[in-house]
């Protein structure tokens, strides 16, 4: 039996947006037990998950975004495996954990140096998710988790492939996982990251992704990509390569 998900009331998820500034040294180097056993902080979302394996996160500051990251989404995605996409929009189990099981990570990976003025706003952006966009690309753990969610939608045969291939960097994170049009509809987000298996051009380089992109996006405009076989939205793909090879020579 795994250890059960919870989540913050409305209450207390008010309070602690609004004691952000009072509350900054507790985020530098202290806890909020104290807090966490009033009503309010514990309750049951009636899900599982992996509590030893979430507190394997990695700590280190990572020098690229695909060092830790990678392994941390991993960590996140098979610790809340249980989590359903509908669920992982809920900010309150996000900040549960950001909070109480997940606070030394969150720390790590996100605050400065004690004391530093910049602390309060990374508490706001990396502890809270108040937007879909928040949680997806912000919050210390629910950005980690969507990764992985992404990565195993789009290819369930090997998520742990096409998640290195999404964070090969930053710049191709952002670009692959914001275009919700495309990660949702996996026949297309599924020869994408064929493509980028099979032309290293694509990953070559930040501007060639985004090229490729802006391909994408100009030639798929109306297409119904569920009808199309996996040949066929192969070959559009490589119609768009070819299209931000030229897009980017001319």
């Amino acid at each position: 039996m795994g250890d059960q998900l919870k989540y913050v009331s409305d209450k207390v998820l008010g309070q602690l947006r609004s004691d952000i500034v009072q509350n900054v040294s507790r985020y530098e180097t202290g806890d909020f037990a104290d807090l966490s056993s009033e009503p309010g902080w514990d309750i049951p979302l009636g899900i599982e998950y992996d509590a030893a394996r979430l507190a394997s996160l990695d700590l280190s500051k990572p020098q690229t975004i695909s060092s830790i990251d990678l392994a941390n989404s991993r960590v996140v995605g098979k610790a809340l495996s249980n989590l359903t996409p509908a669920i992982a929009n809920e900010e309150r189990v996000w900040v549960r954990l950001a909070h109480v099981e997940a606070l030394a990570y969150c720390r790590a990976r996100w605050l400065g140096s004690v004391g530093s003025e910049s602390n309060a706003a990374l508490v706001r952006d990396h502890f809270f998710a108040p937007r879909q966009t928040g949680i997806r690309d912000d919050h210390a753990l629910s950005r980690l988790w969507w990764n992985y969610q992404i990565a195993r939608t789009c290819d369930p045969d090997d998520v742990d492939g096409a998640l290195a291939l999404i964070l090969t960097s930053a710049d191709i994170r952002s670009n692959f996982v914001e275009r919700i049009w495309m990660t949702s509809r996996r026949t297309i987000a599924g020869a994408v990251l064929r493509a980028m298996r099979s032309e290293p051009w694509i990953t070559g380089g930040e501007i060639n992704f985004r090229e490729f992109m802006k391909a994408l996006n100009k030639l798929g405009g109306g297409v119904v990509f569920e009808t199309l076989s996996q040949a066929e939205t192969d070959q559009f793909v490589a119609e768009c390569v070819s299209f931000a090879k030229m897009e980017k020579a001319a």
